[in-house]
């Protein structure tokens, strides 16, 4: 709505209409997210886990509704807080009172985050100690501490990318190539998962798969010419966590 429109004095209460505004655009995007919404409650938990991950970006702490379809996700992605539904003195359960739900995704909003606050610490602090652990070598040490630190944050691609790298040292390459899936699916435009893909490929002797991952590399980043010869050419890869 229009500032012009907002400054009306026949307009008696601002807030009231720019609710009304945010309602109607909400619930807008609840439409927009449906398929999400049902590909989290699909079964199948690697296309939940994809849609709940792009679900939390999406809305932005906002919370999901779909007809019959509740979403109660842990951690920091969206929960449904049943208290925005109750009858308030109205006949119809299914009527929502938009004060009491704006109030809940308030409150619901900043819950959320807090915890993703502490969570990216947490996983700050274990990245910080996965980093000093690779580079004294002790990849098992490093391997674990990248394991905890995605357990509290899995949408950040540069934690896949370094557990890749991990499991290339420890000779883990068939472990890479979901890491390096996951780290595409947050960044298409990964360098080192398509670099850290094409290792594993080499070092499996999966020929045909070497070959295309490496052409594309070659060809998507040449200006990393000589880093993709350095790396995919060298014994066991290079030290870079």
């Amino acid at each position: 709505m229009s500032n012009r429109a907002l400054s009306n004095p026949a307009l008696k209460d601002h807030k009231t209409v720019e609710l009304n505004e945010e309602w109607n655009n909400f619930m807008k995007r609840i439409g927009e997210v449906s398929n999400l919404v049902k590909d989290m409650a699909s079964g199948d938990k690697e296309r939940a886990e994809a849609a709940k991950i792009v679900a939390d970006k999406f809305l932005e702490g906002k919370m999901i509704l779909d007809d019959d379809i509740k979403m109660v996700v842990k951690e920091d992605r969206t929960v449904i807080n049943e208290n925005a539904f109750k009858t308030m003195g109205k006949k119809d359960t299914g009527e929502v009172d938009k004060d009491a739900w704006m109030a809940e995704v308030s409150k619901d909003a900043e819950k959320r985050a807090l915890d993703r606050k502490i969570r990216l610490e947490k996983a700050d602090t274990l990245k910080t100690q996965a980093v000093k652990a690779f580079r004294r070598e002790d990849y098992d040490r490093a391997l674990s501490c990248y394991n905890k630190a995605i357990e509290q944050v899995k949408d950040n691609a540069m934690l896949y990318c370094d557990r890749a790298l991990t499991n290339i040292k420890l000779g883990n390459y068939q472990k890479v190539f979901s890491d390096c899936e996951w780290a595409l699916r947050i960044n298409e435009n990964s360098f080192k998962a398509r670099l850290y893909r094409a290792k594993a490929h080499k070092e499996l002797e999966n020929s045909d798969e070497y070959e295309e991952c490496r052409r594309e590399l070659e060809e998507k980043f040449p200006q990393h010419d000589e880093l993709i010869k350095y790396f995919l050419d060298a014994k066991d890869g290079y030290d870079d966590a």
